[in-house]
């Protein structure tokens, strides 16, 4: 098995290609080389399990260990290392990697363990419902009562938590991170009610299947998207930021978001 989820990672691409280009852009900031992991690299913590932003398709995959290294101006290559979201902040913490990368929320609690880029993206959460078995839900309301998938230790689960409290659902099924897949088979065959997950991760997967959509987003729980750095890379960090404003000007950022459907 895993065998053949390295080979999967070998023939495809991340999905989340706009950090790519804001490496690439950060790699040219400044009047000197950005100190990183591995010279001439980034290596990038990410996880391929959560399209779009952690989406493949086509490339060359992981490559090999890290050592201490500068990174000359445009000379820098993204090196994605695939991992899991369940140790993905302490391998950062542990500067396993330059950056973390994907549809990671910034949270006060994240915060206090690393240092994050200004948010490339800010979503919200959304609701999937398969339509065909439940046609009467239409909006937030309607999911009272009703048993709602989510990952654990997520965004959407401390918000599903928050929901059950006030009672606008009434159970929560947790999936570990990467079985997201089986949340969408249990929705099908109606194990449960909804599924919960960003904006753009839920429109990807209901997109996939005939009969799933969108019913609804929780209101007042916005999600700042962005990239998690080690408190000791500043440099590396402001380098990113000035690279997201680059694209949020020139209109790049927009163009990469339209491309993946995650606006």
């Amino acid at each position: 098995m895993k065998h053949k989820t390295k080979s999967a990672v070998h023939r495809r691409l991340m999905a989340v290609a706009m950090v790519m280009t804001v490496l690439s852009l950060a790699a040219t900031a400044g009047t000197g080389p950005l100190r990183t992991l591995a010279a001439g690299k980034l290596r990038v913590g990410t996880y391929f399990v959560n399209p779009p932003f952690e989406y493949v398709a086509s490339g060359r995959g992981l490559r090999g260990r890290s050592h201490g290294g500068d990174c000359p101006p445009a000379r820098a290559q993204a090196d994605f290392c695939n991992t899991r979201w369940e140790t993905i902040l302490k391998e950062m913490e542990d500067h396993r990697y330059d950056c973390i990368v994907g549809g990671i929320t910034i949270t006060p609690k994240r915060e206090r363990l690393l240092a994050w880029s200004v948010p490339y993206l800010t979503t919200t959460l959304s609701l999937v419902v398969n339509g065909a078995r439940t046609p009467a839900i239409h909006n937030l309301a309607d999911l009272k009562g009703s048993l709602v998938g989510v990952q654990a230790a997520t965004t959407d689960y401390d918000a599903a938590l928050l929901m059950k409290k006030r009672g606008q659902i009434g159970g929560i099924k947790i999936y570990p991170f990467n079985q997201l897949e089986r949340a969408m088979t249990d929705l099908e065959a109606g194990c449960i009610t909804a599924v919960m997950k960003v904006a753009p991760v839920a429109a990807w997967l209901a997109a996939k299947t005939a009969g799933l959509r969108v019913v609804a987003q929780v209101p007042d729980d916005p999600q700042p998207l962005g990239i998690g750095f080690g408190k000791d890379q500043p440099r590396l960090l402001a380098a990113v930021n000035g690279a997201l404003t680059a694209m949020q000007r020139d209109g790049s950022m927009n163009q990469l978001k339209r491309k993946w459907a995650v606006q």
